[in-house]
């Protein structure tokens, strides 16, 4: 950006406080929050990032860091980036590119504008942390606890300067965040306080199910060898006799609940009704631990369960979903039985603190709660920290308790039947429900508003949230009812598993029918929902549109699956039912060789999808068009069920250099859909150029390959100059290639003008030339060159910012401008002076020695390419760029083709071809294709003093070739072209 504008910015600056409310979405009842973007044309990362920024009216100083990435059973790669602006995290800001062969093909995620926003901090961390300690307002802090602190691994929070977006108005505030743990009274969240003004912004519960939690994490091992790793028979309290893993410790001389076989381990301690974490083991003399020994009034078999448990919890993620403990990195997971959080009163509770698993005693009411549902329930938060990270507040602090709920069902099931196959086991619908002695559980899935929960959105028992309505979150109404609105993803979870009729409780009542798919696909397709779609504050209308995605890449879209999960949020008002048609016929995409190098034939390829829901497909008609001319038609026939596809290709023959637009259409008798019946794709054709054949554009076919990354072909064009600067006296009064003629070129845009392919195998000191002028917003945008040996799959840099005559500039990002500059490029405005003499925007030539890549250079290239590479950045457009009179200039190679006699008949061929040459010696015959491959090779004998020798070439396909022979130490070439 140009120095007026870092002024106008300083200015403005000094004017703003902290809240910037005007340029980012609200969240609101009944809407997705996440934006999405859906690639008919899957792009690059960066190009699909830039694209998605770019749509989202996202400026200069953004960058987003790969956070982790999942890759799903299809091969599909999900990676999480968090957003910055100017080096700060914008907390919540999170995009997720999903990728199929290195292609993003959606985009989703939460972004926020915050460029509007004084990053400077007026407050110091010190007093931002003295704001916390006062909201907080305890006793005593865990930091003041060293050996416990020590345990946790929790250190005194320091704070960490960023920028937090509130989702109710649409604003973002420069905050400090502090983790900060209380022990009187318990409690841990994240406290985040406005870096200006000391107001406290919000707050995160990372301690999600009691008033006052003690977390204090990891205990310190004993310094003692744990050895002779067995399996041990246990009596649990809630789930019979059960195998679990346990270690002999040689320094007790006896068995302790210790498993060294998953991750990094599962310890279950014993807390000893104190309010302190301890390394105190349970212990059994034999590994045989039975009823009589701990069925006491301790109730110590509650921690056979927590064991047990916590084993059952790991199986389920690695067994299950391939996912090694609640991290994916083997995590141990610690328990601790008999905490209390108050001295000589039993914890009524359980709970996740953020590092390890605590079980209270209960009451008279509520036994030890360490029943399998619950530990997976408690767990079950942790697999969401490392995942969605769900806000624990209004909608997204609902569907993360629903998460937990759905987590504790089905690790209950699989932990009491070994897979998650066959009908749910007896009350696994219920939450808790071992706990009572009468089996009251504390929710149900299947009927929640039994015990006063909402099954419906909006429905009865609904809590009112801060998304759709006043309700300020806060432990005192739960955090705007996150336990009691989990009901509606509960619900939702129960239809799809087990399947349900009826009509719902909404504001306006639906009746739904809904056909269950079973807990092992309704799990599936709900855990790459939260592992790759979700983030932070996810609505419930995002976690429909997240697991339809996800049905529709497991399955297809018309599939009973799809069917399934729309139908189940439409029982509880999220989303409208699933309309389908019984006769449909889909075009899917549009793939094959649509980047053509050089001649090589054009055979694009087509997949036809069955999208009806119950008419096989047996035939189809297929029409296609270029460049809007006559259509060609075409007939499939074959059979294709409910959900099948077929690949179908057709060849397209020769195209004229340059790009093109194929529309395909697919049509069928009954078709019930219209809408998925049409495609384009941009075909990129190519062709040999001439050496020494200077190309002034002028004529219609001096036209070259343009494109931009986005896939389109907007930014390049041939025709007369009309700018301020770049005019057509400028361009010689002759047509040239321009970014954009007569205004100004696009912002954050990049876009290549292609050369033809030309061997330079035969040529000696081959040079490439053209004219240019430039006028370029200076370090921002620039002009580079690259060139590519394997027909444009991959591309390099050519030159650097010291090869003379050619680029001006050789700067590298700083962290300040210059991002996209890459250590040689020319930039600058058209006044600026040149270092050739004059300004930049007069026409001058430029040449570069492409010697190495000519006869006797070190890597002589038959198929070598070269392209223009313009890039733009978010703002401060410029008249662009003009090229004119390319060319590459050099000699034959005389030394190499001096045989008397070198004739090839017939050329062009069908495939068999005559080669004559004056030689008495072996002949080496190879053939390259226009990409530089090596697609034939064979040594002939040769007798008398000519050689005549008939070489079939006949299951090669049809294009251009490069056919050359050795022989006494010559070399010779002949293009080739077979029909």
């Amino acid at each position: 950006m140009k120095k007026k504008y870092f002024l106008a910015l300083s200015l403005s600056l000094t004017m703003i406080v902290s809240l910037q409310a005007q340029d980012n979405q609200k969240i609101s009842d009944d809407k997705a929050y996440q934006k999405i973007k859906k690639f008919s044309d899957p792009l690059v990362k960066d190009v699909a990032i830039g694209v998605f920024l770019k749509e989202n009216k996202l400026g200069k100083g953004y960058t987003f860091k790969a956070k982790n990435e999942s890759t799903d059973k299809n091969g599909n790669v999900h990676q999480r980036h968090q957003q910055y602006f100017n080096g700060l995290k914008v907390e919540f800001g999170t995009i997720i590119t999903h990728s199929s062969e290195g292609k993003v093909y959606t985009i989703n995620g939460e972004l926020y504008n915050v460029a509007n926003l004084n990053v400077v901090p007026t407050l110091s961390k010190e007093q931002g942390f003295q704001k916390a300690v006062a909201f907080k307002n305890a006793k005593k802090y865990l930091w003041e606890d060293q050996e416990q602190a020590q345990l946790m691994d929790y250190k005194k929070p320091e704070g960490e300067l960023l920028i937090l977006p509130n989702v109710k108005t649409g604003g973002v505030n420069l905050a400090y965040k502090y983790d900060v743990y209380t022990l009187d009274p318990i409690s841990r969240d994240e406290v985040y306080v406005d870096a200006h003004t000391g107001t406290i912004l919000y707050k995160n519960p990372i301690i999600k199910h009691a008033d006052r939690l003690i977390s204090k994490e990891e205990t310190k091992e004993q310094a003692q060898k744990m050895e002779a790793l067995v399996t041990g028979t246990a009596a649990t309290r809630y789930s019979g006799s059960r195998s679990i893993e346990t270690t002999f410790d040689t320094g007790l001389g006896k068995y302790v609940l210790l498993d060294n076989t998953r991750g990094n381990g599962i310890v279950t301690y014993n807390c000893q009704k104190t309010t302190t974490y301890q390394s105190t083991h349970f212990q059994d003399n034999d590994n045989n631990w039975t009823s009589a020994e701990f069925a006491n009034i301790n109730k110590d078999n509650g921690a056979l369960d927590a064991h047990w448990g916590a084993e059952m919890t790991y199986d389920f993620w690695s067994n299950v979903f391939g996912r090694n403990s609640f991290d994916g990195n083997g995590a141990q997971i610690k328990s601790y039985v008999h905490y209390r959080q108050v001295t000589g009163q039993n914890l009524v509770n359980a709970f996740w603190n953020g590092s390890v698993m605590s079980y209270g005693d209960g009451n008279t009411s509520v036994n030890i709660l360490t029943s399998i549902d619950v530990c997976g329930h408690e767990i079950g938060h942790a697999i969401c920290s490392y995942t969605a990270d769900l806000a624990y507040q209004n909608q997204s602090g609902g569907i993360n308790e629903g998460y937990s709920d759905i987590w504790g069902a089905c690790i209950e099931h699989y932990g009491r039947t070994g897979s998650l196959a066959g009908t749910p086991v007896a009350n696994v619908w219920k939450i808790a429900e071992d706990l009572s002695s009468t089996g009251t559980p504390f929710r149900s899935m299947s009927a929640p508003r039994t015990y006063g929960n909402p099954d419906t959105y909006l429905g009865q028992y609904w809590t009112p949230t801060g998304d759709e309505a006043g309700c300020a979150p806060s432990s005192s109404n739960d955090y705007c009812g996150v336990h009691n609105n989990s009901g509606v993803m509960n619900h939702w979870f129960y239809i799809l598993t087990a399947g349900k009729s009826g009509t719902n409780n909404a504001p306006v009542p639906d009746t739904y029918n809904v056909t269950g798919i079973g807990m092992a696909k309704s799990s599936e397709i709900a855990y790459f929902a939260e592992r790759d779609y979700l983030t932070p504050n996810s609505t419930y209308m995002d976690v429909r549109n997240a697991t339809l995605q996800v049905a529709t890449d497991l399955y297809c879209p018309n599939s009973p699956e799809v069917i399934a999960v729309t139908n189940a949020w439409y029982a509880v008002n999220v989303g409208e039912q699933y309309v389908g048609y019984p006769t449909d016929v889909s075009l899917k995409s549009i793939t094959g060789s649509l980047n053509v190098a050089c001649g090589t034939s054009i055979n694009p390829i087509i997949k036809i999808e069955n999208a009806g829901t119950t008419t096989p497909i047996t035939t189809v008609n297929i029409s296609y068009t270029i460049d809007g001319g006559a259509a060609t038609n075409l007939v499939w026939n074959g059979n294709l069920g409910i959900c099948q596809n077929q690949n179908y290709s057709f060849p397209l023959g020769a195209l004229s250099r340059g790009t093109h637009v194929l529309s395909v259409t697919t049509t069928m008798a009954g078709d019930g859909n219209s809408a998925n019946n049409t495609k384009s794709a941009l075909i990129i054709v190519n062709d040999a150029g001439v050496i020494g054949q200077i190309n002034t554009f002028e004529a219609n076919s001096d036209v070259l390959v343009s494109i931009d990354d986005s896939g389109a072909n907007n930014v390049w064009q041939r025709g007369t100059a009309a700018g301020t600067q770049l005019t057509n006296t400028v361009a010689g009064n002759s047509k040239v290639y321009g970014t954009n003629l007569s205004g100004l070129y696009p912002n954050l845009t990049k876009s290549y003008l292609v050369s033809q392919c030309y061997n330079l195998s035969n040529v000696q000191n081959p040079i490439l030339k053209f004219d240019m002028a430039f006028d370029l917003e200076t370090d921002w945008d620039l002009v580079y060159m690259q060139y590519s040996t394997n027909g444009g799959s991959t591309w390099s840099n050519l030159g650097t910012g010291a090869t003379a005559n050619w680029y001006n500039s050789n700067r590298t990002p700083n962290g300040t401008d210059c991002f996209n500059c890459i250590g040689g490029q020319w930039t600058g405005e058209g006044a600026l002076t040149n270092p050739a003499g004059g300004i930049n925007a007069q026409k001058r030539q430029y040449s570069y020695s492409l010697a190495s890549f000519g006869n006797g250079g070190a890597t002589p290239q038959s198929n070598i390419i070269f392209r223009f590479v313009f890039h733009s950045d978010e703002a401060a457009q410029e008249e662009g760029v003009i090229i004119d009179n390319f060319v590459i200039e050099g000699t034959l190679a005389t030394n190499e083709n001096n045989f008397e006699t070198f004739t090839v008949w017939p050329n062009p061929s069908t495939g068999t071809v005559n080669i004559q040459l004056n030689t008495t010696e072996k002949v080496n015959v190879t053939l390259f294709d226009i990409r530089g491959r090596n697609v034939f090779n064979k040594v002939y004998n040769s007798t008398g003093s000519m050689f005549n020798q008939e070489v079939n070439f006949n299951s090669l396909e049809k294009g251009i070739y490069l056919l050359n022979v050795e022989s006494e130490g010559k070399k010779a070439t002949k293009k080739l072209i077979i029909n």
